[in-house]
């Protein structure tokens, strides 16, 4: 048994532990027909059988799965239940092995008559309990260190995602004369779908873009990758922003489900002119805090990307004067919770902004950030939080 217990221990491969306990069983009690049944990850149960019909063990499966009450081999014959004992004892088995881990029960062997016709003894059915539960031990290692190796290459995959997704967001702010333009993006996770984009289009012509897709880590991730691509392209063709988010509904539309989609708010900051013509496609307004004090909401365009193909977008227009502030964000800002489940909301939003309206935009955006996890304290971070503000000079 010794031997056994070191063979069933030295390996962490399920299927070497699954062919050592079937040589043991075979080699140790005489027998050639054997049934082993095994809980899967998935809950469902996997049959390895030699000399028992597959079909006949499938019958009474469900019901030797239930059989909590049994914690050691036993005789069939011993079986209270008569109509369960004379199904397993029609189709040939004699012993019942339950497979326990931590008192509950994964699986069960069932075993036919040994070869030379002996019964099956008191001391054959005490080594039987011990050497399952042995092999039970042993699969149960196996499979947490698949798992920690799953985990570690979803870690992995994760990490590259995460490194993919960096690149994708502005590595520097370009510098635009006369303005302030700061952005920043905390992910929830490894990888996240928040976006944001500071483009240079010509001399005077800044693209500023942010979006928030549907759902979260990689296929979120993925997602943005395409619309950050598509952005970027369509942006160089120079048409009215109106149909750059035409192009964008229709190329998310042909290639996501119905479930995946987009919120999205693009403009175009002309320089010399200081104005803004944008389109805020199903985001949140983003705020424009005047330097005479008032504030407005920037909601003209339509609905979010993704969700109807071939829809007419509507852009609006302001003037940028001096001292304007414009404050773009993902509802991972306004919708922080704290630990009562209390969102931050709008109002506090608008109420920290215009606060720090004099401060300059990467300390503001620092500012907004610092405070949401103040709010938040012990609450973790439920969604991505990503902020694109720019200031006139």
């Amino acid at each position: 048994m010794f031997d056994i217990a070191q063979g069933l221990s030295a390996t962490l491969d399920s299927q070497k532990i699954e062919k050592l306990l079937t040589y043991a069983l075979m080699g140790q009690m005489l027998v050639n027909k054997y049934c082993i049944v095994l809980r899967e990850n998935s809950g469902i149960p996997r049959l390895d059988c030699k000399g028992f019909s597959g079909e006949s063990v499938e019958t009474v499966m469900e019901d030797l799965l239930k059989c909590n009450r049994i914690e050691s081999a036993m005789l069939v014959s011993e079986f209270s239940t008569v109509k369960l004992r004379k199904k397993l004892l029609k189709m040939g088995a004699c012993v019942f092995i339950p497979m326990r881990h931590q008192s509950k029960v994964i699986g069960f062997i069932l075993l036919g008559e040994k070869i030379n016709k002996e019964p099956f003894t008191p001391v054959d059915l005490e080594f039987l309990t011990t050497l399952v539960s042995q092999a039970v031990v042993s699969l149960e290692n196996a499979r947490l260190f698949q798992e920690t190796l799953e985990k570690q290459r979803i870690e992995q995959e994760l990490q590259v995602a995460k490194t993919i997704q960096k690149k994708l967001l502005p590595r520097e702010i370009p510098q635009i004369e006369h303005y302030d333009v700061w952005g920043l993006n905390i992910s929830s996770k490894e990888v996240g779908g928040d976006y944001f984009d500071v483009i240079p289009v010509s001399e005077q012509r800044v693209c500023l873009a942010i979006g928030d897709v549907s759902g979260k880590s990689v296929p979120a991730s993925l997602l943005m990758a395409n619309l950050q691509a598509g952005l970027r392209t369509i942006i160089a063709e120079d048409v009215p922003l109106d149909r750059v988010c035409a192009k964008l509904n229709n190329l998310i539309y042909q290639n996501t489900d119905i479930d995946k989609y987009i919120t999205f708010f693009v403009a175009i900051l002309d320089t010399g002119k200081h104005q803004l013509n944008y389109v805020n496609a199903g985001h949140n307004p983003p705020f424009v805090f005047r330097g005479n004090g008032e504030m407005e909401l920037l909601s003209t365009g339509g609905i979010i990307l993704g969700m109807i193909p071939n829809f007419t977008y509507e852009m609006g227009n302001i003037a940028f004067e001096p001292d304007d502030l414009l404050v773009c964000y993902t509802d991972g800002v306004n919708e922080a919770m704290n630990p009562a489940q209390e969102e931050f909301g709008e109002e506090r939003l608008k109420e920290l902004i215009h606060a720090g309206k004099n401060l300059a935009s990467k300390a503001l955006a620092e500012k907004i950030v610092a405070e949401l996890e103040n709010y938040a304290e012990s609450e973790p971070q439920a969604d991505d939080i990503t902020l694109l503000i720019a200031r006139r000079l």
